[in-house]
């Protein structure tokens, strides 16, 4: 029998190969400078999405990387990171609680005075960004009678 198989996370292959092992969130948050100007694949949730003229700035909630690298339990964060991408994304696409996955350069630490992040965040300057699928729930149909009436929709994550 022949099995094939998918690529076991949605970065590509090439950044893979040229990103770092591995690293906890919390290593990258004390030692950035040691990790500036690597590539490194981080995800979360998105906290709020800024458009500006050259470029889209992303703030998010570190959680912990799982299987093909999608963010699992944000009760599991480590902190926050903002990733900045050159391109514009739109904001009621990347919006809050969205989860997302990103490799990219470490650029280093924000400052006190950056508004957008109120404690210390890690600075990624993004190659390449993975937006998750919602997932959607359709609750069990209980309406009996003629005609059928649709269950209600559910927001649902299967990492609840």
């Amino acid at each position: 029998m022949l099995f094939f198989t998918a690529s076991c996370s949605v970065i590509s292959s090439q950044v893979r190969k040229e990103a770092e092992p591995p690293v906890a969130f919390e290593t990258l948050m004390k030692e950035a400078n040691a990790y500036v100007g690597r590539t490194v694949i981080i995800g979360g949730y998105i906290l709020a999405t800024e458009k500006l003229a050259d470029k889209t700035i992303i703030l998010s909630l570190q959680a912990p990387l799982g299987f093909r690298n999608e963010p699992k339990s944000r009760d599991k964060s480590q902190g926050r990171f903002i990733v900045v991408h050159k391109e514009f994304l739109d904001p009621a696409v990347y919006r809050k609680d969205r989860k997302i996955t990103v490799a990219g350069y470490v650029v280093g630490l924000t400052t006190e005075d950056d508004e957008r992040c109120p404690n210390t965040c890690l600075n990624i300057e993004s190659r390449e960004i993975h937006l998750w699928p919602e997932y959607y729930y359709h609750g069990r149909n209980y309406d009996y009678g003629d005609p059928p009436y649709p269950s209600r929709l559910i927001l649902h994550d299967p990492t609840w």
